[in-house]
Parts: structure tokens; C-alpha cells; sequence
């Protein structure tokens, strides 16, 4: 093998050790500051998210958008000091109601949850919740079985990392969730 040679295969070695830095660089910033993969851990937004269930978390959302209600985010739980999953019920300066007979009130009206299962039969204790400022309230799907904003109250938009914008996992789920 002539000098010649040598040099040419070290060409297209080098060529493809930079496109290989390239392409971790690029994937570790994507997963570090743009997506993130998720397992929903426990069953409390039953039947939007199932446990288990891999989905994306699109972080940058909230650095450019404001929390909306009704959106799915994940956070980390100030009570059991984990990431979690839950949906946006109650905004900051909002006064969130809850009734024995199962209705959400914001500032004393009724909301609409159309994505909840018809077959719910929801419970809460008779209880007011007053949202204060870079605070939201967060509900489960799964009211009966979910550990959110009426056990640890307002959640503070610091522990909020993305939006759940994705189910990639399993294939049957593939999609958007509602």
C-alpha cells in the first residue's frame, strides 16, 4: 500500500469520525434541550396515557408559549419527588372549585372536559383552590386514582419541564394524545 494510498483511506476515515461528532453533537443537544423521551410511571391519566406509555416531551414549549389549559405537561412532583404527567385544569390568578359531585368550576363556571371517558364517575372533597402568580393546578384523567394538585396543591411553573406532545410507544398508540 503506497503513501498514497494511506492518505486517501485517511481522508474517509477522518470524514466519517466528523460526521459521526456531528451527529452525537446534534442528537445529545436535541435530547438535552429540545426533546425528551418519557415512560408514563403511574396509571393517573388513564385513558389518555397508559403506564407505560414511551412519549416525547417537547421542552422548549413553555420557553415560548404560555401553559394552556388542557394541556398535558410533565413536571416534577414536589410530593413524591419524581417526574410525573398530568393536564393543565386551573391557570395562575384563577380560582379553581371543586364539587362532591364531580364538577370543576374556574371563577365560579362550570368548565368543559371533553377528555375525559363519559363513564366517570369523579368525587372530590368540596374544596377551593386559589392559583397564585407563575403557578398552575393540575389534574390526572384518572381523577379517582390520581396523586396531583389536591394532595400537593398549585404546582409551581419552575418544576414544569415540557409539554407530552407524542406517543411513540406502543405502536397500537402511535399518535397525538388528546
Amino acid at each position: 500500500m503506497n503513501s498514497k494510498n494511506k492518505k486517501n483511506i485517511f481522508k474517509e476515515f477522518l470524514g466519517y469520525f466528523i460526521v459521526a461528532i456531528i451527529a452525537a453533537v446534534f442528537s445529545i443537544t436535541l435530547r438535552i434541550f429540545i426533546i425528551e423521551p418519557y415512560i408514563v410511571p403511574t396509571p393517573s391519566m388513564t385513558p389518555t396515557l397508559l403506564v407505560s406509555d414511551k412519549v416525547i416531551v417537547y421542552k422548549l414549549e413553555y420557553k415560548i408559549k404560555h401553559v394552556k389549559r388542557g394541556d398535558i405537561i410533565a413536571f416534577f412532583s414536589p410530593l413524591e419527588k419524581k417526574n410525573l404527567v398530568k393536564r393543565v385544569i386551573g391557570l395562575e390568578n384563577e380560582e379553581i372549585t371543586l364539587k362532591r359531585n364531580g364538577d370543576v368550576l374556574i371563577n365560579d363556571k362550570i368548565i368543559s372536559e371533553p377528555y375525559l371517558p363519559d363513564n366517570i364517575s369523579a368525587s372530590y372533597e368540596d374544596k377551593t383552590y386559589i392559583i397564585g402568580k407563575n403557578e398552575i393546578f393540575v389534574m390526572g384523567d384518572n381523577r379517582n386514582n390520581s396523586a396531583d394538585s389536591r394532595v400537593f396543591g398549585p404546582l409551581s411553573l419552575d418544576n414544569v419541564f415540557g409539554k407530552v406532545i407524542f406517543i411513540y410507544s406502543p405502536f397500537s398508540r402511535i399518535g397525538k394524545p388528546d
